[in-house]
């Protein structure tokens, strides 16, 4: 037990900077991951659209639209588990809503404003996706599927470029 006042005075700052030192690691490392796993869903989703021929097609087969919503659902919430490792890492204030967590990002500079407005339509996906299963427009799945993987792979080069600079 250290009892002198002095001792601990100086001993306290360097455990605590340790300690961020290791969650800083542990958190990077958590993001990477997260990012790993993005890329992982996202060949899968890419390797599904090859294999549609068409709209007709994935409306029909449950095998395709089951796919896309769970692939596209998982997709979206490691974007959201990511958005708020981000949150812990550059201590922000703990957002209400995940809609909140991309205005604080944006404002940080963190994120850009074309990511940002992708990423809104994302959590509100997801959303649908998670939330309203009965209700989900297997149309919207397909257009997502065809045509927005793109704001998946942006969101990757932009938090890889975050990585580097921190």
């Amino acid at each position: 037990m250290i009892s002198s006042p002095l001792l601990k005075s100086i001993i306290k700052p360097i455990w605590k900077d340790r300690l961020n030192n290791l969650m800083t690691k542990i958190t990077r490392q958590k993001i990477f991951e997260k990012i790993q796993q993005l890329d992982e869903y996202l060949s899968n989703l890419k390797q599904l659209k090859k294999e549609i021929k068409d709209e007709k097609e994935f409306l029909k087969d449950f095998h395709f639209h089951g796919l896309a919503e769970r692939y596209l659902q998982l997709t979206c919430q490691i974007i959201i588990d990511t958005l708020n490792l981000i949150i812990i890492e550059e201590e922000i204030q703990k957002p209400e809503n995940s809609r909140e967590i991309i205005s604080l990002l944006f404002s940080k500079n963190i994120i850009s404003k074309n990511l940002a407005s992708r990423l809104e339509g994302i959590v509100g996906f997801r959303n649908i996706l998670v939330h309203e299963y009965g209700k989900i427009d297997r149309k919207r799945v397909y257009q997502y599927l065809m045509e927005r993987l793109e704001d998946f792979e942006i969101f990757k080069k932009e938090m890889l470029n975050w990585l580097k600079k921190t």
